[in-house]
């Protein structure tokens, strides 16, 4: 086996402290390299049919047109190829065109964007939504329009990157908790609330995007009422998977009492198009449509976007496509335990298959691909070192066929690099 993996930590900085000098070592320590093996991690995303159970790659190494079984999508639901929410997108293209033409606030508002927002607002229980034009902007805008430096952020340590450059970026203080634990989050909160009085921001995913386990939200809530703690909760893996009708994480936990809770979302993943969303209370949603700077100064989603993104919340209200993919997800998580992967505490429709040898990890991904399998490979700095992994995301669509042979692929993969 070639001696090679993926590091993207090798080339951040210049040993000449020039711009220009890590670009060159990049290309020459790893592009080359990855180059040469045929792989398809890293210079250049192969390139996809529609997100489907089922896909067509373009291999470009070899041309070569592969039909894979897609294990590496958010697309939880399927519903990105959905033919009747297709239909509803293309009349809101012949009614309203191909964008917005203009921010929010000025002209970039159409029925399509007031309805997203009510429906966004009723499915979360909360008083009032605004839009986005992604997840990542929804919590720079949450983030960086409410906290100033003067607060405290508290942040879990395995949050989504766009958190941790929301925090960074406030100028506010920010400590990272270890991961779900309540008790290091309460020791940080008594050493720190005398000093930050009504202001502290604890954030949390709501579904963690590498390991698939779920906040203990009810904890966490309990803890930021004791200290006077604000709570923010990113949805962005929950809403469609779990919760009633895919309401996520505050459903799933029976959350009633919403006060001191913002919550934040992405229409990317299991509602399949794209933008993003922030839900509070009436005052703070008519704050931020003035303070949060990436809603203010960009440019409205398009109407068709926030169409898709209606018909695929009516589609998941209306059918049983949530229980569905539980029921794929149980049975693969059951499976992959069953055959001795070490699926961390995953119970979700996100499985992390823990490979933890990046250079094995490296090769492995190019095997996946051989096997028909479109898989995700999670390489430092993502997760640690010792936990690099295969990720896959169960969807809706997938049949026990389709997850029988994931599992016979991967116990042929692992058997071939001796990994237990």
């Amino acid at each position: 086996m070639n001696a090679y993996k993926v590091d993207s930590l090798v080339n951040r900085k210049s040993a000449d402290n020039s711009i220009l000098g890590k670009v060159r070592d990049y290309h020459e320590a790893i592009i080359k390299k990855h180059e040469e093996l045929g792989l398809n991690v890293f210079k250049k995303s192969p390139v996809l049919s529609a997100c489907d159970r089922e896909v067509t790659l373009l291999e470009r190494h070899t041309k070569e047109k592969l039909k894979l079984l897609m294990f590496g999508s958010n697309s939880y639901i399927g519903a990105i190829n959905n033919e009747e929410i297709k239909n509803k997108t293309i009349d809101a293209v012949k009614e309203f065109g191909i964008g917005s033409g203009g921010v929010p606030i000025l002209s970039g508002t159409t029925y399509y964007h007031e309805k997203l927002e009510s429906i966004v607002s009723q499915m979360n229980g909360f008083e009032d939504t605004m839009l986005f034009s992604s997840g990542f902007t929804a919590n720079l805008g949450a983030i960086l329009g409410l906290i100033r430096p003067e607060n405290l952020i508290l942040q879990d340590r395995l949050n989504h990157a766009s958190l941790i450059d929301g925090g960074l970026t406030s100028g506010a203080k920010m400590i990272r908790y270890k991961h779900n634990d309540l008790k290091d989050l309460e020791k940080i909160l008594e050493e720190y609330h005398k000093d930050y009085p009504n202001g502290i921001l604890i954030i949390t995913d709501g579904v963690f995007s590498m390991d698939g386990d779920i906040a203990d939200i009810p904890g966490i809530l309990k803890l930021a009422k004791k200290y006077n703690a604000m709570l923010m909760i990113d949805e962005a893996h929950s809403t469609g998977v779990i919760g009633e009708k895919g309401a996520g994480t505050l459903s799933y936990h029976k959350i009633e009492d919403k006060s001191n809770i913002i919550l934040t979302g992405t229409l990317s993943k299991a509602i399949g198009t794209v933008g993003g969303y922030v839900c509070a209370s009436q005052e703070i949603i008519d704050y931020l449509r003035i303070y949060a700077r990436s809603n203010l100064f960009s440019t409205s989603l398009p109407p068709s976007v926030c169409a898709s993104a209606i018909a695929v919340i009516d589609y998941m209200q209306n059918s049983n496509v949530v229980d569905k993919l539980e029921e794929n997800a149980k049975y693969l998580r059951d499976k992959l335990r069953a055959n001795g992967f070490n699926i961390l505490n995953t119970v979700t429709a996100i499985i992390p298959i823990i490979v933890g040898d990046e250079y094995k990890l490296t090769i492995m991904s190019k095997d996946l691909l051989d096997k028909g399998i479109f898989a995700n490979c999670i390489f430092a700095p993502a997760v640690p070192a010792k936990e690099s992994r295969i990720r896959i995301n169960v969807m809706a669509t997938h049949t026990k066929e389709d997850m029988d042979y994931l599992v016979d692929a991967l116990n042929e993969i692992f058997k071939k690099y001796d990994l237990k």
